[in-house]
């Protein structure tokens, strides 16, 4: 299994596939220990080891990803609000978890139930458009997730295993899935979503799915 560490980087800069924006930079001098501290402490919670060493070692001049770089809670606050609005939007349509207890009459005692319930799923980290790390617990090795309102799968099983998935050509395998609660029950079916996965997200999500253990 590939590692973050100079071999990756060096087949992303040759290989990386990021449409008409600047290229990343794998491998150069990143947010310093300052900026992460910072980041923190707005944030109010620890960042992995493995999120903090991606982004300690690349530049990233073309905005591939969420701009960690230039970071703002506002900006993190916004992301995270567009992940709860697209969960809302599907309890609008009839989603309702066990988790919830009686689903209430009225629609907008419904959402306050659910989202009293979303402020305590284990915090995610966006990464790029609707993929986020999962931040909770604060372990290497924790996957990435795509988010599409409830069609919710795993797009890495790690960071290393995202970035070839999400950047490289071919798409890899992994064997071995940590399991985060709720996010990993949408990404493996004990909840689902009111609409079908787009074919390229659910053929990921089984080849993923296939090996998860239950960590």
């Amino acid at each position: 299994m590939a590692k973050l560490g100079p071999e990756l980087f060096e087949v992303l800069n040759a290989r990386q596939r990021v449409g008409n924006r600047l290229p990343v930079i794998y491998g150069a001098p990143g947010l310093s220990p300052r900026e992460f501290a910072s980041i923190e402490e707005q944030l109010g919670f620890r960042l992995p080891e493995d999120f903090r060493f991606l982004f300690a070692n690349l530049q990233d001049a073309g905005r591939v990803f969420f701009p960690w770089s230039a970071f703002s809670k506002e900006g993190y606050d916004a992301s995270m609000a567009r992940v709860w609005h697209g969960i809302a939007f599907d309890i609008e349509h009839g989603l309702w978890l066990d988790r919830w207890g009686d689903r209430p009459a009225a629609p907008a005692e419904a959402a306050e139930v659910a989202k009293a319930d979303f402020v305590t799923w284990p915090r995610l980290l966006p990464l790029y458009g609707h993929r986020f790390l999962a931040a909770e617990p604060c372990r290497n090795g924790n996957p990435v997730f795509s988010i599409r309102q409830t069609d919710i799968v795993y797009y890495g099983s790690d960071l290393a295993n995202y970035l070839m998935n999400e950047f490289l050509p071919v798409q890899q395998t992994t064997g071995e899935v940590r399991r985060i609660e709720v996010w990993s029950d949408f990404a493996e079916g004990r909840y689902l979503a009111p609409t079908a996965l787009p074919d390229d997200l659910a053929d990921l999500s089984c080849v993923l799915r296939s090996g998860a253990n239950r960590r």
